[in-house]
């Protein structure tokens, strides 16, 4: 899986010629400042956790966006690694023909995006890339030798790029537009096929 890769700073001291780690970050006090720095600024928004998980969920009207933290075998120690997920909420998961299924994976969304997506100043104007093969591009945010205040400064820089950028582009999206997306760009995939006669379907239904 490609990866996109954020580093805290390290905090170092060279006493003679040796370096020293001044400072390290444990799964627990990331987890206190991810909390604050990030999660608990995005839930004024309206996200909120999914589940006991740190996924952290935002509806409005039938858009859904999911920040996914990835868990499992997909863990790395030290590192937060994540995938900005969004969909329509009409649309099927893969693996059921409910579209109301709470427990959704990465592959469940169509849209599969980093927090590098949103960089620049331009406003991102983002065209649909597959990636429905079960590889993704992953953000890692490496902590484990950061110092609290490195690792705040990135959160809170992330959390600001949600903001500004991912929740606008969110808003922004259109059934119709997502549709047009799916099949100029897509790879002809089952899900994809899926994901169109579901965007048809509902257009049909909003037109009649």
């Amino acid at each position: 899986m490609q990866n996109q890769s954020f580093a805290a700073a390290p905090n170092f001291i060279a006493p003679g010629r040796s370096w020293v780690i001044l400072d390290t970050m444990d799964h627990q006090k990331f987890t206190a400042l991810f909390d604050r720095d990030f999660a608990t600024p995005l839930m004024s928004h309206g996200m909120a956790f999914v589940g006991e998980g740190k996924t952290l969920r935002f509806v409005s009207g039938n858009r859904e966006l999911r920040i996914i933290r990835q868990g499992g075998r997909m863990m790395r120690p030290g590192i937060m690694r994540s995938v900005i997920c969004f969909r329509h909420t009409f649309l099927r998961p893969i693996n059921s023909d409910d579209p109301d299924q709470r427990l959704l994976g990465v592959s469940d969304f169509p849209r599969k995006l980093t927090f590098g997506d949103f960089e620049g100043w331009r406003q991102p104007s983002l065209t649909y890339r597959p990636e429905n093969t079960g590889h993704w591009r992953i953000d890692d945010f490496e902590y484990a030798n950061a110092s609290a205040e490195d690792v705040s400064v990135g959160l809170r820089k992330l959390c600001k790029t949600v903001e500004n950028r991912v929740l606008p582009w969110v808003r922004s999206l259109t059934e119709a537009g997502e549709l047009a997306q799916i099949k100029r760009y897509g790879e002809d995939a089952w899900c994809e096929k899926r994901w169109i006669e579901d965007y048809e379907t509902f257009l049909s239904k909003t037109r009649g």
